[in-house]
């Protein structure tokens, strides 16, 4: 299954979105965001199975909590 990163544009609010989706049963794995998907960013980002990314962003979207993208990645 493919997975989907959603960056962050610092560590404050990746912590806090990683609070939000574990508390509505979204898992989310802190990994560094690859080099080329940076764009000034901090370079963390949380890891999600892709059927759970639309609603990660939605919820995200709905508190407020700001994000730089989602894009997709291949990781182990």
């Amino acid at each position: 299954m493919e997975n989907k990163l959603i960056m962050f544009g610092s560590m404050t609010p990746m912590m806090r979105a990683r609070e939000l989706l574990r508390r509505h049963g979204i898992r989310g794995i802190t990994v560094r965001t690859p080099a080329h998907l940076r764009r000034g960013s901090c370079g963390y980002s949380l890891k999600l199975r892709s059927d759970s990314t639309e609603r990660a962003a939605e919820l995200l979207r709905e508190n407020r909590i700001p994000f730089v993208g989602v894009a997709a990645a291949d990781y182990s």
